[in-house]
C-alpha cells in the first residue's frame, strides 16, 4: 500500500509540473521615443505581467544580439523579420518572440503594439494594440497591461 501511495504521490507531483510549464520566450528590446531609463521601468512592467504566462529571456545580452541579427538580416537581398527571429529564439533556446513598439503618431499620441510570435509555426499567435496621448511613464505602463491581459487572454498556449 505504502509503494501505491508513493507512485501516486511521484505520479502527481509530475503531472503537476507539466501542468505549470511555461513556454519560454525572448522579450525584444523595446523601441520608440523613451529614454534608456524609462525603457528599463517599462521592461520591468512588462516582464512582470507576463511572468505567469513565459520563462521571459530579456536584457543587455539580448538586445545585442538582436541588433546584431536584425543588422546582418538587413544587408541580405532578401531581408526577412522570421529569419532574425528565429536566429533570436535559437540563440536563447526560446519558443515565442515577445515584441513590444511604441511609435509616435501626432504631436502628443503614441501607438503600442505588443505581438507575440510563435517560431515553430512562423505565425503572430497574439496580437494587441492601444493609443495613448499625453504619455507618461505611467500612462505607458498602464497600457502595456491593460495589452498583456488581452493578448494573454487570446493567445493560445
Amino acid at each position: 500500500m505504502k509503494k501505491i501511495l508513493a507512485l501516486f504521490a511521484v505520479t502527481f507531483c509530475l503531472f503537476s509540473q507539466l501542468a505549470q510549464a511555461k513556454d519560454t520566450a525572448v522579450l525584444l528590446p523595446i523601441g520608440g521615443t523613451l529614454t534608456a531609463t524609462e525603457k528599463s521601468s517599462l521592461t520591468q512592467e512588462i516582464v512582470t505581467n507576463l511572468a505567469p504566462q513565459f520563462e521571459l529571456t530579456y536584457g543587455d545580452e539580448v538586445d545585442q544580439f538582436v541588433k546584431k541579427a536584425f543588422q546582418e538580416e538587413s544587408k541580405k537581398k532578401d531581408c526577412d523579420e522570421t529569419n532574425c527571429y528565429r536566429r533570436i529564439a535559437a540563440k536563447f533556446h526560446a519558443e515565442k518572440i515577445v515584441a513590444l513598439r511604441l511609435t509616435q503618431i501626432g504631436k502628443a499620441r503614441q501607438l503600442m503594439v505588443l505581438h507575440i510570435y510563435d517560431v515553430q509555426t512562423g505565425e503572430v499567435t497574439a496580437s494587441e494594440k492601444g493609443e495613448c496621448t499625453d504619455c507618461s511613464l505611467e500612462k505607458l505602463k498602464t497600457l502595456s497591461k491593460k495589452l498583456i491581459s488581452a493578448t494573454l487572454k487570446s493567445s493560445p498556449k
